[in-house]
């Protein structure tokens, strides 16, 4: 019995790709994020370790410099998903560097706004500039077959929302003509 059950599974033919288990899946993710982050981004990670920033700050600069004009603590808190202590703590920091405004809400007095500084600008585009320079010498080194691969991959998970708008080039950081504009 057991012979005839072996002989009526299904074998993947040599044209058929085999799937990977999530658990394959999330280790080759993985494993190409930490290379390309680590063999591709020295220049990144050196200049961010350089500045001394933490996360949140980055990415509190990141919302202020592309997104948003300006915003309250609590608006900030929620755009990047931590708590007002933290992001107001990180914010203290930003102030002391000059890379961040921190003013009264014309509204409420009792409101603080922040925004980011022409430096905070300057210096997140230039990280950005740094970031991509790592991913365009990784891509520098593929094969055509795998460029082929990578970009029939990409253009697959492209189709998704979440990733479709993260895709397109970064511009640079509005400027505050264009912010006041929008």
């Amino acid at each position: 019995m057991q012979a005839i059950i072996d002989k009526t599974k299904v074998k993947p033919s040599p044209q058929q790709p085999t799937v990977a288990s999530d658990a394959e899946l999330v280790g080759q993710l993985h494993g190409f994020v930490k290379y390309l982050l680590h063999a591709h981004g020295d220049d990144y990670a050196r200049t961010l370790a350089e500045l001394e920033l933490s996360l949140t700050q980055l990415r509190a600069l990141h919302v202020l410099a592309y997104d948003v004009d300006q915003a309250s603590l609590k608006e900030l808190s929620e755009q990047i998903g931590i708590s007002l202590p933290a992001v107001s703590r990180a914010v203290d920091g930003l102030v002391q560097r000059a890379l961040v405004t921190r003013a009264e809400d014309t509204a409420d007095r009792r409101m603080k706004q922040v925004r980011a500084t022409p430096a905070a600008t300057e210096l997140v585009e230039r990280l950005m500039e740094l970031r991509l320079a790592g991913i365009d010498e990784f891509v520098g080194t593929l094969s055509a077959r795998e460029r082929a691969r990578l970009t029939s991959a990409m253009a697959l998970l492209a189709e998704r929302e979440e990733i479709a708008s993260r895709c397109a080039r970064p511009t640079k950081p509005r400027s505050r003509r264009q912010k006041d504009a929008a």
